[in-house]
């Protein structure tokens, strides 16, 4: 798997998830999923995309929710990680402001408590050596029952 949280500082109300590209023969691959670390229903209201190093071929992102290792695209469909600029942040969920091109839900996204944040490259090209962050903030919308 290659989406893990990171845990190394404190993220300033962020949770910061690492994402590399793989070497993949012929592409259309998953690059990690990662469950919902609340078990109950979030509500992602911000998220930024960092890329650390560029994809050498043509490689693009899906990122979204749903069951493990599928490819979503609610929040991100084909963003070209290709032509990413070097240290470049990219808006992909916003409040009031213009998100990612091929974002569905500009003003937020429904993280339902099982399933799954996927990571994917759609395109017939490897990814590697593409890495980036991807920076997130949520509200905790559902109930957790047990801890009652």
């Amino acid at each position: 798997m290659t989406a893990v949280i990171v845990q190394d500082t404190p993220q300033t109300g962020f949770l910061k998830i690492y994402i590399a590209g793989t070497l993949t023969a012929g592409g259309v691959e998953s690059l990690g999923s990662i469950a919902n670390p609340e078990g109950v229903a979030l509500h992602i209201y911000e998220c930024f995309l960092k890329t650390v190093i560029d994809a050498d071929a043509a490689a693009t992102l899906d990122i979204g929710i749903g069951a493990t290792g599928a490819d979503s695209t609610d929040m991100c469909s084909a963003f070209d990680i290709n032509g990413a600029a070097h240290e470049a942040m990219t808006a992909i969920i916003g409040r009031d402001l213009a998100s990612e091109g091929a974002a569905t839900t500009p003003k937020g996204l429904l993280w339902a408590a099982d399933t799954f944040l996927n990571f994917y490259n759609p395109a017939a090209q490897i990814s590697a050596p593409w890495e980036g962050y991807l920076y997130m903030r949520y509200i905790r919308i559902g109930e957790d029952l047990t801890r009652a």
